[in-house]
């Protein structure tokens, strides 16, 4: 199983990787700049369900891939997920405890986000997922950031004890 997760990683990090060349302090903060700017606007459209601009912010191409809940989705079955999913949440929040920008090169970035996800729901439902993690991909192209590869899971109990390595 891992395997099959690290190989489209790798590639999609040589795929994104398109400059020989070190990158200046300079075009690195450039870089994260744009990127957070991009990052703003996905966790805008997930805190207020905007499926639309959610969408408008994935790579529409074969190399797309979402892993969620133990699922890998490409760009058609994620439209599919969230057109039939966010339309019931009411809202969600994040409470930021970790956060990191990698730049890879002018034209890819990935964003790394650890922290408290809460789910409300239009039924009335609501969730807090702690230590929830997210990792994403992004990748610059004519019509602008694009996300190419997200991944998020949830810290689970291990089924050892662990005091031993404390």
């Amino acid at each position: 199983m891992k395997t099959k997760l690290l190989i489209p990683f790798l590639l999609l990090l040589a795929a994104c990787n398109t400059t020989n060349k070190p990158m200046t302090e300079e075009q690195k903060v450039a870089v994260k700049d744009e990127g957070s700017v991009v990052v703003n606007e996905l966790f805008d459209a997930l805190k207020t369900s905007n499926t639309e601009k959610f969408l408008s912010l994935l790579e529409n191409s074969p190399d797309y891939t979402y892993i969620s809940a133990g699922e890998a989705y490409t760009y058609d079955k994620n439209v599919e997920m969230a057109t039939q999913y966010l339309p019931y949440v009411k809202k969600q929040t994040f409470l930021t405890k970790f956060e990191k920008y990698l730049i890879v090169d002018p034209f890819c970035f990935i964003y790394l986000w650890q922290g408290d996800n809460g789910m409300y729901m239009t039924s009335g439902d609501s969730t807090i997922l702690e230590d929830y993690v997210l990792s994403y991909t992004f990748k610059k192209s004519d019509s602008g950031w694009k996300l190419v590869f997200g991944h998020e899971s949830q810290k689970v109990p291990l089924p050892i004890d662990t005091t031993m390595m404390q």
